[in-house]
């Protein structure tokens, strides 16, 4: 644990989710094998769509609607959507099967293992502090083993822009009735996270697991954690 700045007085405690409470990559590696295999093997019209042609229609409506980089489920959604519209149907056609791909999308990115780390420090956290996520990515946390912890789940796109934009910190501040400076803020990311919420007003922890250096930074934290179990240390 290493100490950049004074810590204030708490309320409330937002999490990132991705690779800050569980290991996300084997989950959306997964979750991504799972969605080109239906659309290789579940529809005749589908069957042209592979990572490659997926990337370029990406790409593509990125430029159209740039607005889309904010929002992960929209992006897919219409990724989906354009590419079966480009095998033949309809749009009203295309947008039906491209949801019911990204639900079954979402059920595999749903499958996340919560170490029992994670599980006691929130259950600790929890009996003291107001407890919230802040993610920009799409886990249907509802459906997973960490949804009993948090009571304000925002997610960028139906909440806001993409942290490190303000958007999510100040929502959560007017939704939670406390000033930014009584949010502390904990994840992985040098720049969504601790950038995000430091440039916010709010308070930050780095999550710094996999030994990156201080000089990746590109704003201070207020302190610095090896392990997430930390947390029960610090506060």
């Amino acid at each position: 644990m290493r100490f950049y700045k004074r810590l204030t007085p708490v309320k409330v405690i937002s999490f990132d989710l991705d690779d800050t409470l569980y290991d996300n990559v084997p989950v959306i590696a997964a979750a991504e094998a799972w969605l080109l295999d239906a659309l290789k093997q579940h529809h005749p019209e589908s069957t042209l769509l592979g990572k490659e042609n997926l990337a370029a229609i990406k790409r593509r409506v990125l430029q159209e609607q740039p607005e889309l980089s904010h929002d992960v489920s929209a992006c897919r959604l219409r990724v989906l959507t354009e590419g079966l519209q480009q095998q033949g149907l309809d749009e009203a056609r295309a947008a039906a099967m491209a949801e019911a791909f990204y639900r079954g999308f979402l059920e595999q990115r749903g499958k996340i293992r919560v170490p029992d780390a994670t599980h006691r420090v929130l259950s600790a956290l929890g009996q003291k502090y107001r407890l919230t996520v802040i993610t920009n990515g799409n886990l249907p946390i509802e459906s997973t083993e960490l949804a009993p912890y948090f009571d304000i789940v925002l997610r960028a796109g139906t909440d806001g822009r993409m942290k490190p934009a303000p958007d999510m910190f100040h929502r959560l501040a007017e939704q939670t009735g406390v000033s930014l400076e009584e949010i502390l803020h904990i994840g992985d990311h040098i720049n969504t996270d601790v950038a995000g919420a430091v440039h916010s007003g709010c308070q930050a922890v780095w999550l710094n697991d996999n030994g990156r250096t201080e000089a990746d930074l590109h704003c201070l934290p207020h302190v610095a954690l090896e392990r997430l179990e930390q947390m029960l240390e610090l506060l």
